[in-house]
């Protein structure tokens, strides 16, 4: 900045300060994620979008879950559902959930129960949910939601 008041330039961009996501720290945290769970540093630029929205729940070594926390993340969020397994609520309002990784009937289970906590249905018995595959097959379930207290601190990443 001294040199370009020397050299008399008034307009130029910002050299430092913030712009960068992996000064971010909660940012560079789901990026450690990422990498820890494909065991290598290998990403692509969807997966650098991605890690910028949602919130990231690692419920289990082998999968998290992305839920959306607004319409415009659900909207971008749902430009992706052909490459990951997807989820949303079918009889109460609720986000949208990306799911990275590979997934059993359990881990839906799980994930359909989480996703249940973030939508309208949070109080009731019993939450429907629809499972939409890669291939764009869909099936539903029903899932009693979890409580906050059951959502543990150490699954948010």
């Amino acid at each position: 900045m001294a040199l370009a008041k020397e050299f008399g330039f008034a307009d130029y961009a910002q050299p430092a300060g913030g712009c960068c996501f992996l000064t971010d720290e909660s940012y560079s945290l789901k990026l450690t994620d990422l990498w820890q769970a494909r065991g290598k540093r290998d990403y692509d630029l969807d997966d650098i979008m991605l890690l910028k929205v949602g919130r990231h729940i690692r419920p289990r070594p082998h999968f998290k879950i992305i839920v959306a926390r607004e319409d415009g993340e659900a909207r971008f969020m749902s430009g992706y559902k052909k490459e990951f397994v997807s989820m949303h609520c079918t009889n109460h309002r609720g986000p949208l959930v990306l799911i990275d990784g590979e997934v059993g009937e359990d881990d839906l289970a799980l994930a359909g129960q989480i996703l249940a906590r973030y939508g309208q249905g949070r109080d009731a018995e019993q939450v429907e949910v629809t499972i939409r595959d890669r291939a764009g097959a869909e099936r539903n379930i029903f899932v009693k939601p979890l409580a906050a207290e059951q959502i543990r601190e150490e699954w948010f990443v």
